[in-house]
């Protein structure tokens, strides 16, 4: 087991990415804490962990509230020992042109997806420098790389991560605390497929951007995380990891000679 006798938190795990990621540590020996506003989803992760043989609490947190925060961190401390693993991955957006953004949920977005991610990962910090080991791991985003059209607030906030991802890994290098972070693109998480219920046309014309033709799976980024939260992952720190289904690899021009990724 990759992760076995090791204590990880997971914010946003009751759905999506992190209840992949969680769900993986779980299988990979981590004792793992739920963390997420959505008592029935975060309650539902816990007991399918534990009915699959793993461990895990979870734990109510609005990662927008400080106070909760370090409550969440303290949870995990108390309950397990100590913390060896910090998924950073709640998320909240707001869309609309930059022009058109209001106050409240530019804000919003940016308590819950980047301020969030930096006061976890102090009080992370503080209870890993005395082992002097530690992993942090942050969901950014492909959209922290680049811009999207009406994702302003959210292309801040994720080119924030990324920023915040680097200097955590520079200054505590040398502490045994490594921090990375993952870029996932388009993936099959309940927002998205709501919207192919909603928008088919919409989330059709984001299968043909990506050139593998496909929504990327939770669990396909939860592999990411697992490498990056485990000690095979020793020298790597200060990283982002693009899954993005060749997204990213793409200028985005249409092929001069017609001929596009089926051929």
């Amino acid at each position: 087991m990759r992760l076995k006798d090791k204590v990880a938190l997971v914010t946003g795990a009751g759905s999506g990415i992190g209840e992949a990621t969680a769900k993986t540590f779980a299988r990979e020996g981590a004792r793992v804490v739920i963390a997420d506003i959505n008592d029935d989803g975060g309650r539902r992760v816990v007991g399918e962990i534990r009915k699959a043989g793993g461990t895990a609490e979870f734990h109510h947190a609005d990662v927008g509230v400080h106070a909760e925060i370090e409550k969440m961190v303290q949870f995990a401390v108390e309950y397990f020992g100590r913390l060896d693993i910090l998924h950073n991955n709640a998320i909240f957006t707001t869309v609309g042109h930059v022009g058109e953004i209001s106050i409240e949920g530019w804000q919003k977005t940016v308590d819950v997806g980047l301020t969030a991610y930096w006061y976890a990962t102090k009080c992370a910090i503080e209870v890993m420098l005395p082992r002097k080991r530690g992993a942090i791991v942050n969901t950014a985003s492909v959209s922290g790389l680049a811009g999207d059209y009406t994702l302003g607030a959210y292309n801040a906030v994720k080119h924030g991560v990324v920023g915040l991802t680097k200097s955590t890994a520079i200054e505590y290098a040398r502490k045994g605390i490594r921090c990375n972070a993952v870029c996932p693109g388009p993936i099959g998480t309940p927002p998205l497929l709501r919207m192919e219920d909603s928008h088919p046309e919409l989330i059709g014309r984001i299968r043909e951007a990506i050139p593998m033709g496909r929504l990327g799976e939770p669990q396909e980024i939860a592999n990411v995380v697992l490498f990056l939260a485990s000690d095979e992952a020793s020298f790597v720190t200060g990283s982002f990891y693009v899954a993005v289904g060749g997204l990213w690899a793409h200028s985005g021009m249409p092929s001069l000679s017609g001929q596009g990724p089926e051929w």
